[in-house]
This record gives C-alpha cells, structure tokens and sequence, in this order.
C-alpha cells in the first residue's frame, strides 16, 4: 500500500513537471533569444576590395567538395586594375606550432574554417578544428580592405583559454605568382627592408607589379625565399620547410628566383585566460615608390587604427542609404551585411557584380540579369552612385540590337560565351534604368543613357511584329534551358515596356511611350490568356496558374516554375487578383519544403543528380530551395498586405544564411537545410533579401505602373441603383490599377485604385474602385465628382483641351467630358467650345453613375454615341481616355481633379481575344 501510494505521488509531480514545461517552455525559449540565428555552414569564398583599384578573394581550404587543391584559409587572389587579368600570389596563407605541446598545423588543408563580414566591414575568419581535432587556443583572423587605401591588413587573435600559458608559432607567407614560369622563367628579386620591417617582391620583369609584406611588430624571424627550394641546409630554402622542421626561418634578405615566397616567423606567449595580437599589412602596387608609400602610410599607424577607420567607413557609407530596423536582429544584420558583400564584391574600377564569390564552378563570369538585378536594388536601397555606375557599364555592354551576351567577365569585361540568348537582362536594364531616373530625377542620367536605352526597348517592340503568338522574343532565360516564351522574360517585357513609356514620356516622346504601351499590353494580353486557345497563352485554366511557358510551336509548357512569380514581383500581374492568389497557392502546393523555401520547378535536379551541377550532388535531393523564390513568394504577399506570412519567408531565408548571416549562394539543401557552398554568395541573392525586407517597411517598390494601359473587353453590364448587386457581373472584366497615394489632395477616397473598362454595341461600362474602401453619401462632405474625359472615337479635328474642367492636367488633349457629382442627380456631358469646357446637355436613357459607400465602387455607363462626332462608334474604333475622380476641399469648397488614370480603349466586338489587364 506504501509503493503504491509512493507511485501515485511520484506520477503526480511527473505530471505537475510535465505540465509545467509545456506551459512555460515556448516562453523561456522566447526571452532566450528574439533573433533568427543561421546555420553553421560558413562561406568558402568572399572578394575583398579597397574601393577604388584592387579586389583581394579570401579563399577556404576547399571551396566545395569537389575542390582537388591543397591550399589551406588565405587570400588566394591579389589583383590590382592596373592588370586585373593577373593574380599576382599563389597564396597569402598561415602555418602554426604549439610549441609548449609539440605540435605542428602546417598542412594547411587540414584547417577548417569560416568566415563573414561583421557590420563594419572587417571580414572576420576563424580557424577551426585541424584534421577533425579542437586546436589548444582560439586562433582568429580578420582582415581590413581599408576603404580607398592601398594595402590591406591582417590581424591575428590567439585566445588562450587554458589554465596555463602557450607558446604558439606562426608563420605568415606570400607566395607570388610568376605569370613566366614554365615558359620564359624570367627572374623576380625578393628582399627584406630592415627599415620598414617590410619584405618587397619585384615582379617587373615577368610585366607584373610589387607585392609588399610588412608586419606592425617586431618578428622573429623573416625568409626571402626560393620557393622550390626544400633544402633545410640551404639559405634560401623556402620558410615552409624550416618551420615545419623547427619552428624557424634562415633570415635570408635577398633572393633572384622564378619562384619566390616571403614570409614573416613570430612566436608569441599567450597568457593563461589571455589572447596576443598579431598584424600585417599587405599590398600590390605597380611601382616601387607606390608599394614603399602604401606600407609606410599603414605602418605610420596601429593595426587597430585601420580597422576602425574600416568600420567608421561602412558606417558612412550604411548611412547614406537606407536602413531596416525589425526587432528580430538577425534580419537586420542580414540585411547589412548582404549590402556589404555586394560592395566588396562589386568591381571598383568598372561596377559589374560576378555571380557568385565562389569561382570554382562560374569561374569570374558577370550575368547580366543577376547584376543588372543587384543594381536596380542598390538603387532602392539608397546606394544611387554604385548603381548608376553599373547601369552605364550595362549599356557599354550592348550588342547593336539592343540586346545583352548573357554573361561576361569581372576582370576584364569580355564577352564570355554561355546560353543564349537570355533577354530578360533586356527587361531588367529597362526597369532598373527607370527606377534610378524616378529616385534620382537626374535629367543628365537620363539624357546620356537614352540612346542605349531606347535602343533595348525598340528591340522589345520591333520584334513582336515577326512573332506568331503574340509575345516578346524567345529566350532561354531564367533557367538557361530551351528555348521558349518564358513567363519570366515575358514579364520582365512588360515591366520594362512599362517602364519605358514612363522614360519616353520624360524625353517629350508622348508618340513613342504609345507605341511601348501597345507592345506591353499585346505580351500582357496573352499572358493572361488561357493556355487552351491555339496558339497557347500562359494562364493555365483548369488548373489556376501560369505556365512556365509556351513552347515555340505555339503549345503550353505547363511546368509549374517558382521564377514565373516574376509577373508578380514586377507589377505585370495585380498581387491581389484572384489568379496571382491562385497561382502562388499552386506553387506553394507543388515547390514549398523546408517550411518556406521554394524550388525553382517541379522534378528540379540541379545540385542534385545534374551533370551540370556546381558542386556535384550538394543538396543531396532533388528541389532544393532557392531564397530567390522565397523572397518572390514574401513579396506577393507584402504586396497583399500579408505582413506576418512575408515575415515568416523572410525568418526563414535567414535561418538558412552562412555563419555571421552571409547571403547564400543559389540554393540551399532540404536534407542539411544549409547553404551550397559552390556558389555562396551570389551577390543578388543578397539583392533579393534586401528588396524584400525595405519592401516590408514600405521603403521600396520595384512594381511598375505605366502611365497609359491598353484596354478593351466585350461584355454588358447591367447597372443598378445597388451597386452592391451588380459587382460579380465584373469579376471577368479586366481591370487596371493606378499608382496609390497619387491623388493631389491626399485623400484616398478619390485615390484610384483600379479601373475595370468594357463595351457593348452601345455602351462603355467603367467601375472605378478607390483606395479607402469608402466614399461619402449623397450631398455630404467631402463632394466628389466620377469623370471620363475622351478624344473623338472618330479623331475628329473638333477643339480640344489638355485641362480638365477645373484647371487640373490631362494626360493629352481631350474633346469630351461626362461626369455626376455626387450632390447631383443628374449626368452631364461637356465639350470644348472657344478654349473652355461647355455644358451640352444630361444624358439620359441610361442609370447615371452610382456608387457605394461602404467599399468606394462606382459604376458608370457612358453610351458611345456620346464620345463620337458621327454619333456612332465601329469595332476597332479607339479613344484615349482619362477617368477621374474630382473632389471637392470641404473648407474652401474649391473643386480639382484629385486623380486620374489613363486608358487607351478599343471598341471591341463578340468573339475578340480581349486586351488585358488583371482579372478579379
């Protein structure tokens, strides 16, 4: 009876126990940390550069795991503009002894590693474990690319941990690279300065530069060295062998070899629970005079001087631009640290981004599209002089046709051949040239890039003519695939259409920014039609997406593909129709793992089994997430006001960055659910996470809105007095949305948000719906006024105005007015007689416009007669059109056309595939 009473009690405070913990475990979990930590996956490869003329690469000892070399951590590239074709080290790399327990990590390779850039800049790598075992200390090495100086500096930490003090060894060597070796083997010379404390390498005679290797403090020993040369007996042995040997270097000044290595030996004593510092300067410059001038400056100063002017630069810089404050941390140093990568990965000399920090599969090749990509987010981010510098060199890069090469070379900005063609970079050139002309308003921008500019754009509309099915070029983009009608270059058509009517328009060329709206809205149009009609559009009808493509035989691709968000993403397609909402679910539903990361498509076996995969089988899986996608699918529902979904997209990419929230490279494993290290960073990776976090705190907006639409659409709408009754009647008719918080007056009650335009054989049929979701009642404050200004159906020469009736603009001249105010009951039509509008008459036979004032829709029926000089209207006739919500001040009782939107309808018939908009 005792046990059994003992039992009870003992499962009694189990349960309490139990009970306990899931109460208050969530909570406990929440106070210890409020930040989104990343993986421990670290970046293998990261550029360095100073801002003005040299670009460093700090290397891993492998860069993926197909790397065969047996480097260890170091700067594996030192390259300066006066030749950037040229690396001019094999190696700037580290070896080590514990002296007091008597053993050696001088095989490099063995070392791993990590590595990232903290918010100042400073690029900080530790050494991790050594062959698999703990070293005794904490050895840590970070570098300052000091911003527009000429030497880069290292500084070493060992942190002894221990209860006793250690005695550790470092060797620090550069290893120059002999473009001549092996051909005509011309000599270098390599010396000690005992005045500066600085090894010197003149590489002149192979047409090379000087490399510099001075130290801060003191050394115990240096070695100017033949770097083939093993012989511990010899003087100029190289300083590998000796310190391997016993810790020491022969202290040779001076050498003429191919091959020369020099090299700094320092052994320190680390105080128990203490830590040493150690530090270098490194530089190449292209004479004598320049490397001596770079060492002293750096040497005039402490190591730490140079890392907190390194800091204090960024920091300037950071400012200049824009900044993200979410409480979580880890999306703000995220955000911070992607937008210096970009920087340092930037070329200082020409503004071109590579695609990736890691050259063991893309080598040193620029995309395009990917950098055209980062730049147009510098541009959102604040950072207008490097954007606007890569956006010349962009145009620079252009074939005579207007088009782009796919990919061409950092160093040398080469043409690199790869999959062709890719014309999305022709999309992104036209939206990320406008972007910069709308934030900056610089005219001089906009005059000298027009030529180039328009000359993309013209190819966009010129080739629509010769293309059966009613899209823009075919293309291989994004994916470099086969050729087809992508969704994704067909939406970067439209966008940069879009945008290039806005950039005409800015140049005067009303007539030209026409012609762009035409070719944008003919790729719109089939774009939303469904894939069932021959030859194909890109809406998947019985299944509720967009297709990947259609095929160049005219046929649905129907492949459902993440980068079709791009419709999205640009504005092409309304975020808040019902077909985006759909088309999103369905990629969630087919390509969402890993919680919130997404695939690029179905069955998607890069990094997996690909023969063409960078790293081999990486992911370990087929359909790998891609953080692109995921920031796509966060900005459809920022775009929606969707804040806490986008939120958890943008928690997640942060839990899958490298160590220190390095950006990843293109994908990240669903098994591991880490980062691949063959192409980490990807610099626009980086660019889409930045985009998407100032998009959350409503600081940017890549979607454009042309200033003109296209519309026409056959399909009668019976208007009510309830309006309330009749708006399902709309749901297929498309719409077109307007820029918000647009209108004069601020108010968003006579803000439009979007207009829906069709016709039948009597009537045009416009709803206008606002932005506040409210309008007033009847005679109440404030008064508003539902407008349609139009030209002659039939282009009469009939007097015309480019003023509205209160002295507002139009967009063009215009010959009638219909409007109803709303404390009347009547429906008036104007016309311009002797330089003003004059009243002609109420229109009757019709419901005059009606609206309601619980979701701020309006309805209107405009017969067609009315808008004609013949009285009669044909199929194909067209208009322009300015539809205008007028508001009355209700202090001064001053009326004005608070907003417009501009349409260019066609009068269209039965049977017609209609021009498109968005649909409800």
């Amino acid at each position: 009876m005792d046990r059994i009473m003992k039992n009870k009690y003992w499962i009694f405070m189990l349960t309490v126990i139990l009970i306990t913990s899931i109460l208050f475990a969530p909570l406990q979990i929440t106070q210890a940390s409020t930040d989104t930590l990343p993986t421990d996956q670290s970046v293998t490869s990261i550029y360095l550069n100073n801002w003005k003329d040299a670009v460093n690469i700090w290397m891993a000892s492998e860069l993926a795991q197909t790397d065969t070399g047996n480097y260890g951590p170091r700067i594996g590239e030192m390259r300066i503009d006066d030749d950037y074709t040229v690396n001019q080290i094999h190696d700037y790399s580290a070896f080590f002894r514990d002296e007091t327990n008597a053993v050696k990590y001088t095989e490099p390779h063995n070392f791993a590693s990590e590595a990232y850039y903290d918010d100042g800049g400073i690029l900080q790598t530790k050494y991790l474990d050594y062959n698999g075992s703990n070293l005794p200390i904490v050895v840590e090495k970070d570098f300052a690319m000091v911003p527009n100086e000429d030497f880069m500096i290292a500084k070493y930490t060992f942190t002894n941990n221990n209860a006793t003090s250690i005695n550790f060894n470092l060797l620090e060597q550069i290893h120059v690279n002999n473009v001549t070796k092996g051909s005509t083997n011309q000599t270098h010379h390599g010396w000690y300065d005992n005045t500066r404390n600085t090894l010197f390498v003149d590489m002149t005679s192979s047409g090379q530069y000087y490399v510099a290797l001075g130290a801060f403090q003191s050394a115990d020993g240096y070695q100017v060295a033949d770097d083939t040369e093993s012989n511990l007996g010899a003087n100029d042995v190289s300083a590998w062998y000796t310190f391997d040997n016993n810790g020491t270097v022969k202290n040779n000044s001076d050498e003429y070899a191919v091959d020369i290595s020099v090299a700094f030996q320092d052994q320190v004593t680390i105080p128990a629970s203490g830590s040493v510092s150690v530090s270098f300067v490194a530089t190449v410059q292209d004479s004598l005079t320049n490397a001596q001038n770079s060492v002293d400056r750096a040497l005039s100063q402490k190591a730490d001087y140079w890392f907190t002017q390194t800091s204090n630069t960024y920091s300037s810089w950071l400012s200049q631009g824009k900044t993200v404050n979410f409480a979580d941390g880890g999306i703000n140093k995220t955000y911070t640290r992607a937008l210096i990568t970009i920087k340092n990965a930037t070329n200082p000399t020409y503004g071109a981004t590579p695609a990736t920090t890691n050259p063991i599969a893309y080598g040193y090749k620029v995309w395009a599209r990917d950098s055209a990509v980062t730049a147009m987010v510098l541009d959102q981010a604040g950072f207008y002089d490097e954007a606007e510098k890569y956006w010349y060199w962009l145009q620079d890069r252009q074939q005579s046709d207007g088009t782009f090469k796919t990919t061409f070379d950092y160093w040398t900005n080469n043409y690199v051949s790869f999959v062709e063609p890719e014309h999305d970079s022709i999309g992104i050139f036209l939206v990320g040239a406008y972007q910069h002309y709308k934030l900056t308003g610089d005219t001089t921008f906009l005059n000298s890039i027009w030529t180039k500019y328009k000359k993309s754009a013209d190819f966009i509309w010129s080739n629509l003519g010769s293309d059966p099915y009613g899209f823009g070029e075919e293309d291989a983009s994004i994916w470099e695939e086969q050729i087809e009608y992508n969704a994704f270059t067909q939406a970067l058509y439209v966008a940069g259409l879009d945008a290039a009517q806005h950039m005409a328009r800015a140049k005067g060329l009303n007539s030209l920014a026409d012609d762009y709206n035409g070719a944008a809205s003919e790729i719109r149009s089939n774009i939303q039609k469904d894939d069932t009609w021959s030859p194909s559009g890109l809406w998947n009808v019985n299944n509720g997406y967009y297709n990947r493509a259609v095929n160049t035989n005219g046929t649905a691709r129907t492949l459902v593909d993440g980068s079709s968000n791009a419709l999205i993403v640009y504005g092409v397609i309304d975020a808040n129709s019902s077909r985006a909402n759909s088309h999103v679910n369905k990629i969630k539903t087919n390509l969402q793992h890993d919680n919130y990361g997404i695939a690029r498509y179905d069955g998607d076996d890069f990094y997996y089994t690909s023969p063409y995969s960078p790293g081999g089988n990486e992911a370990l899986s087929d359909e790998p997430s891609w953080p692109q996608m995921s920031a796509y699918a966060a900005l459809h529902h920022l775009y929606r006001g969707e804040k806490q979904t986008a939120l958890n997209y943008l928690k997640w990419i942060v839990s899958r960055t490298a160590v220190g929230y390095m950006a990843q490279g293109e994908a990240v494993s669903r098994i591991s659910l880490k980062p691949l290290p063959s192409t980490m960073v990807e610099p626009v990776t980086g660019a889409w996470f930045v985009i998407t976090a100032l998009v959350y705190e409503d600081q940017a907006d890549i979607r454009v809105i042309p200033p003109q639409f296209n519309a026409g659409a056959y399909k009668s709408i019976n208007v009510t007095t309830t309006v309330a009754n009749d708006l399902a009647q709309w749901n297929n008719v498309p719409y077109y949305h307007d820029r918000l918080s647009d209108s004069d007056s601020g108010s968003d009650d006579t803000d439009i948000a979007k207009v829906y335009v069709s016709n039948d054989a009597n009537n045009l049929y416009v709803r206008i719906k606002n932005a506040s979701h409210h309008l007033s009642g009847y005679n109440t404050a404030p008064r508003f006024a539902m407008t349609v200004y139009a030209e002659d159906f039939k282009h009469s020469t009939a007097e015309s105005l480019t003023t509205g009736l209160y002295g507002g603009n139009l967009d063009r001249s215009m010959q009638y007015m219909v409007s109803r105010w709303s404390d009347s009951g009547d429906f008036a039509k104007f016309h311009v007689s002797n330089g003003s509008w004059t009243f002609e008459k109420h229109l009757s036979g019709m419901t005059i416009p009606q609206w309601d004032v619980n979701t701020g829709d309006i309805e209107m029926v405009v017969p067609l007669s009315e808008l004609s000089s013949t009285g009669s209207v044909n199929t194909g006739d067209w208009s322009n059109l300015n539809i205008v919500l007028v508001r009355q001040d209700p202090t001064t009782l001053n009326w004005n056309e608070d907003d417009l939107i501009v349409i260019h309808y066609r009068v269209m018939t039965s049977g017609e595939q209609w021009y498109y908009g968005n649909v409800e």
